[in-house]
């Protein structure tokens, strides 16, 4: 049950992800702030249910990959209350997007059925990649926010699709 509701957290912080990549010119900074703590809650709840789901079958990168992620948002929620106006957002989307591109990485090498969120995780990476250097920043940043909520979407999806709580086996 409870594997099922932290995929439910998963898919919903995917689609908040997404929504967010086009309200920052629609709505007050409260609103903005608020919508932005719901998503960052829902991602670190949908992380937690994608790496249990997934434990047995991930090695040290992907459990490094799950421990970053959430220490980059943790970083975000730390940095937009301890400093407001500093941002540390920059700071801890990068160490989010590299704990899912390790994640990523390690899912892809050691899973035989090729799944969508590692990809859109990469490609999320990509894109905020070439919008640091320039490229077209404004549509990296949004091509980057909705890969990164789509593979949070497929991530949750999965876990819906076996929600049964991992077995670990005994060694």
């Amino acid at each position: 049950m409870l594997v099922r509701v932290l995929g439910i957290a998963a898919v919903a912080g995917g689609v908040l992800r997404i929504v967010d990549s086009f309200t920052a010119e629609i709505f007050s900074p409260s609103t903005l702030s608020l919508l932005y703590v719901v998503t960052d809650a829902l991602l670190l709840l949908g992380i937690a249910g994608i790496y249990w789901s997934r434990r047995p079958r991930l090695g040290i990168a992907g459990t490094l990959g799950a421990a970053t992620f959430a220490l980059g948002i943790i970083w975000i929620r730390i940095s937009a209350s301890v400093m407001p106006g500093a941002n540390g957002y920059q700071l801890g989307a990068a160490i989010s997007l590299i704990g899912l591109g390790l994640l990523s990485v390690e899912e892809l090498l050691r899973d035989r059925a090729l799944h969508p969120a590692p990809i859109f995780w990469l490609a999320a990476l990509l894109f905020a990649i070439a919008g640091a250097f320039g490229v077209l920043v404004s549509l990296m940043t949004i091509a980057a926010g909705v890969a990164f909520g789509a593979g949070f979407v497929a991530a949750g999806r999965r876990v819906l699709a076996n929600a049964t709580p991992a077995v670990i086996p005994a060694r």
